[in-house]
């Protein structure tokens, strides 16, 4: 009888040691409910609180945001979105059309989502090639980015991202070059573009342009993981940080 009472005490402390994740002192199913608040600054905030407690259920919830009124409410859910890379899979079809959102802060967290999600989000490539010829800097730098996540079976945006190497925004020209990296030998339709930007006296474009040329002429096809990353994506995954700290509106946070 005592053991029994010993035992009962153990589970019964154990259960207490699993606290529910809170943001601001409240649960996920608290913020979820958020979502459809009045207010959109709260709806606003409940996205942004749902990623922090990545909320894998929620997912549905942000996928239907996305058709929000307020743009800074969809930009949001995209974003969250974009925290849960492949996992928010099924947002795919909902997430594509918003790459033509009027707003730039929208369009440029759709791409990142996409992009994140990988290979599963194959179908957003046509729209993604388009997105790289986007009048937001910012957007074509994602846009760039997001394609590389697709590695060698992006490859029949080369051409695309081959005159995105003369863009005007050094930004997209270093994104478009890590992502031919990414696509590798099937990339070799840019070699020439490549080679002419080898020459620059740019820095950070040098660097870029020479990863590049070593991974597509090195005749080795990489394979993605889960992620739609590349083991040797390390400089992509570097802009694609700076990427993250643009603010709604399309400036540096």
């Amino acid at each position: 009888m005592r053991r029994l009472a010993f035992l009962s005490l153990l589970t019964l402390l154990a259960g207490c040691g699993k606290k529910e994740p809170l943001f601001k002192d409240k649960p996920a199913s608290y913020w979820q409910q958020a979502l459809q608040d009045q207010d959109s600054a709260i709806r606003r905030e409940a996205a942004g609180a749902l990623a922090a407690l990545k909320a894998k259920d929620a997912i549905p919830q942000l996928r239907a945001n996305l058709q929000d009124k307020d743009e800074k409410v969809r930009a949001a859910a995209a974003e969250a979105l974009w925290s849960f890379g492949p996992e928010a899979r099924e947002a795919v079809a909902a997430l594509v059309p918003l790459l033509k959102d009027k707003s730039p802060a929208v369009r440029l967290t759709a791409a990142g989502a996409l992009g994140d999600i990988g290979p599963d989000a194959w179908e957003a490539l046509p729209a993604l090639r388009e997105a790289l010829r986007d009048r937001d800097p910012y957007v074509r730098t994602q846009a760039a980015t997001a394609i590389g996540r697709f590695g060698p079976e992006s490859h029949v945006a080369v051409m695309d991202l081959s005159q995105a190497l003369t863009d005007r925004v050094k930004a997209v020209r270093v994104a478009a070059t890590y992502a031919l990296a990414e696509i590798g030998p099937d990339a070799r339709a840019a070699l020439p573009a490549l080679r002419a930007a080898s020459n620059e006296k740019d820095g950070d474009i040098r660097s870029a342009t020479n990863y590049a040329l070593a991974r597509i002429e090195s005749n080795k096809r990489h394979t993605l993981d889960r992620a739609g990353s590349l083991g040797f994506g390390a400089p992509t995954r570097f802009w694609n940080r700076l990427l993250t700290r643009i603010a709604p509106g399309g400036e540096f946070a």
